[in-house]
C-alpha cells in the first residue's frame, strides 16, 4: 500500500543529541581504559575506579545502563562486579515477587468470577 504522504527526513543541518557517555569521567583520555576493569582481587584498583566514578556527572545513568545491559565485568556507575550482581539479584527477586502477586490476584479474580456464576 502506498502512503498518500511523501516520505520525510529530518534535515541534515539539525543538531544531533549528544550521548550521555561523552560527559563521563571514563572518557577522559588521561584515564587508562583498564582502570575500569581491575582484577577483582585487587581492592586498591577496585576502590580507585569506584572513587573516579563517584566524581562522574553521569554516574547514575552509567549504573542504570550497565545493569540494564547485564554488564558482568568491571566497575560501572560506581559499583564493582559483586555489587552489580547483588543489585541484579534484588531486581530479579522484586520482579518475581510482583509476578507472583499478579498471578495470585488473577487467580482470585477468576475464582470470584466462577463463584458468582455458580452462586
Amino acid at each position: 500500500m502506498t502512503s498518500i504522504f511523501p516520505a520525510r527526513k529530518a534535515p541534515q543541518n539539525l543538531p544531533r543529541p549528544v550521548h550521555w557517555a561523552t560527559a563521563a569521567v571514563c572518557k577522559n583520555p588521561d584515564v587508562h581504559p583498564e582502570t575500569w576493569f581491575p582484577v577483582p582481587t585487587d581492592p586498591l584498583g577496585v576502590e580507585y575506579a569506584k572513587a573516579l566514578c563517584r566524581s562522574c556527572p553521569v554516574q547514575m545513568r552509567c549504573r542504570t545502563d550497565a545493569l540494564n545491559r547485564g554488564e558482568e565485568h568491571g566497575v560501572w556507575g560506581g559499583l564493582d562486579e559483586n555489587e552489580l550482581r547483588a543489585v541484579r539479584a534484588v531486581r530479579r527477586a522484586a520482579a518475581d515477587k510482583e509476578a507472583a502477586q499478579e498471578k495470585q490476584a488473577a487467580q482470585e479474580q477468576k475464582d470470584a468470577s466462577e463463584l458468582a456464576k455458580t452462586g
